[in-house]
This record gives structure tokens, sequence and C-alpha cells, in this order.
């Protein structure tokens, strides 16, 4: 009996430490809003690069918070929970998922890669996305995320 409650007490400090903003410990969270400023369409030939009309159609976003993967490609937008692969060697973070169309629910899903790199120490990062996973080919973007960081919990 001692000893559990030798543990719990231990536990206490330690949980009201972590669970109350007022220490100063609040956790920080971060949501990337990824803009692409060059794009790709790849067959198994040839890739063709593409620098302008359509940077307004496209964006991808990533909440670490919720662990929801976003698209927004021209006429509908997708989310959907994603896996994430983190590398602390290449310093990146990937995350893929299986998007369901929130804008036109008749659309079919699309898979969407997020690669963002995270080796600054500022509020932008290097991104690559790609989607439009096909046998005949695929498209990726490339560009800046800006990184949106709020305390873990808070009202957005």
């Amino acid at each position: 009996m001692k000893a559990r409650h030798v543990v719990a007490c231990g536990l206490g400090p330690i949980l009201t430490l972590l669970l109350n903003p007022a220490t100063g410990l609040a956790h920080e969270n971060r949501e990337y809003d990824c803009r692409p400023d060059t794009k790709y369409e790849c067959t198994a030939d040839q890739c063709q690069k593409i620098t302008s009309d359509f940077q307004h159609a496209e964006s991808f976003a990533y909440n670490e918070e919720t662990g929801e993967i976003s698209a927004c490609l021209w006429t509908n937008c997708y989310a959907d929970k994603a896996t994430v692969f983190r590398d602390p060697t290449a310093r990146t973070l990937t995350v893929i998922g299986r998007l369901i169309p929130t804008a036109h629910s008749g659309n079919e899903p699309i898979i969407v890669s997020l690669t963002i790199e995270n080796s600054k120490t500022d509020d932008t990062r290097n991104f690559t996305a790609i989607w439009g996973y096909r046998s005949e080919g695929l498209t990726f973007d490339m560009g800046k995320c800006v990184i949106q960081e709020y305390d873990k919990g808070s009202k957005r």
C-alpha cells in the first residue's frame, strides 16, 4: 500500500505542472499552411514544369493536434487523418493520407503526401506535395509552408 501511495503522491505535482497552463509549461502546437509556387505534372516519359496560373487553386495543410492533412485542388477540397513519418536524419516530416472530398462528396478520394522540411528555425518551411497518383503519372507541387503555433487545445 505504501508503495502505491508514494507513486500516486509523486505523480500529483507532475500532472499539475503538465496540465496547468499557468505554470508556463503549456504545450505549443503547429499547423502548417502550404502554398505551392512550382508544379510538375509527370508521366513515365517526362515531367512538365508549371510556374503560373495554378497557385490560387492549390493548397495543402497539416494540423499536428488533430493529425489531419487537407488539400484544396481546384474545385474541391479534401481532408482526413494522416499517417505521420518523422525522419530526424533528413530533418523532414512526411504526412500521407487518403483524403475524402469535403466540397463535392461525389468525387473520388485522393492520396496526398506532404513532406515538410523541419530544419529551419523561422516560421516558414519548404515543402513537396505529391498527389494525383495514377498509373500514367502523378503531380507534385513545391513551395513554402507558413507555420502557425498555438496553445494546444485552444480554439482556432
